[in-house]
């Protein structure tokens, strides 16, 4: 770690901000909602750079291999969640599915990684049972996947990194502090990326997704934090009332079936409203 990046990061300790991501707090605080930091395991050992193919990672050895990564970072997005079994894998594949559908997105690909992943593990059954729900594919990437942890190759191999909530984007902070102008939390995305705010000094032969975070950090501390959908009080007390800081995706996943059912359907929801605006962003 540089000298100048350990001091800064002691500065913020010391202040309490547990997200180096935003020193500045230019996203609004509601209610004085906090999110407790995650623990990012190290990754020991050598690890070989990737970039993230529609056929699944790619190693690449040396010098080479990092070249060929900065060359397509641009056309990579990376969602991160917690344990990568519930959240991020259901936010990866429908953007994988629907950016098939979008032409400024041609080539570009998504993936997702844990931020205190047990690497390995298979997919949430509830996760699994939407995917297979959704279309004939999603039985090969329920099957397929296996959890991931987030490292700093991950994170320097994506343009765009979306996260489930503002504890899995200050650990992406922790991996790589100088990622903070590319990432966001899904619904920090959604409610910047649907403002009208005009943004200046974007490059406009840049890869799409370096376009689009580059208009996303550029709109922050200009727009309101997201707002939750209001719902009737038979539906708060049916199906779970999705609490928490509204820039969040609440982790249902350890809260039981209703909070579950009630996370993926956030999950659901905001993807296809990043989407609808990606749809736009390329036309």
């Amino acid at each position: 770690m540089r000298v100048g990046e350990a001091g800064a990061r002691a500065e913020h300790r010391e202040q309490g901000d547990d997200d180096p991501l935003l020193p500045d707090r230019r996203d609004v605080v509601v209610d004085g909602h906090t999110s407790p930091p995650l623990v990012v395991r190290p990754v020991r050992g050598p690890v070989a750079p990737c970039i993230v193919s529609p056929l699944g990672r790619l190693g690449l050895p040396g010098i080479e291999g990092r070249v060929v990564l900065d060359e397509n970072r641009g056309r990579n997005l990376l969602v991160v969640c917690a344990a990568n079994v519930c959240r991020s894998p259901l936010a990866e594949y429908l953007l994988m599915r629907g950016l098939r559908s979008i032409p400024e997105f041609e080539g570009h690909s998504a993936s997702s990684a844990g931020a205190g992943a047990l690497v390995g593990a298979a997919i949430c059954p509830r996760v699994d049972a939407r995917i297979w729900a959704t279309a004939p594919d999603g039985a090969d990437f329920t099957k397929a996947h296996a959890a991931r942890q987030l490292d700093a190759d991950r994170v320097s191999g994506a343009a765009l990194i979306l996260t489930a909530s503002k504890a899995e984007r200050a650990a992406v902070a922790r991996v790589d502090s100088s990622a903070r102008a590319r990432t966001f939390t899904l619904r920090e995305a959604v409610a910047l990326a649907e403002t009208d705010v005009a943004v200046s000094d974007i490059d406009e032969s840049a890869p799409a997704f370096e376009r689009f975070a580059a208009t996303l950090n550029g709109r922050r501390g200009l727009t309101p934090p997201a707002a939750r959908a209001a719902r009737s009080s038979f539906a708060r007390w049916f199906r779970g009332a999705a609490g928490g800081d509204p820039l969040d995706v609440v982790d249902g996943h350890v809260l039981g079936d209703r909070q579950h059912d009630v996370a993926l359907d956030e999950v659901t929801e905001t993807v296809d409203r990043l989407l609808t605006v990606l749809a736009r962003f390329g036309s």
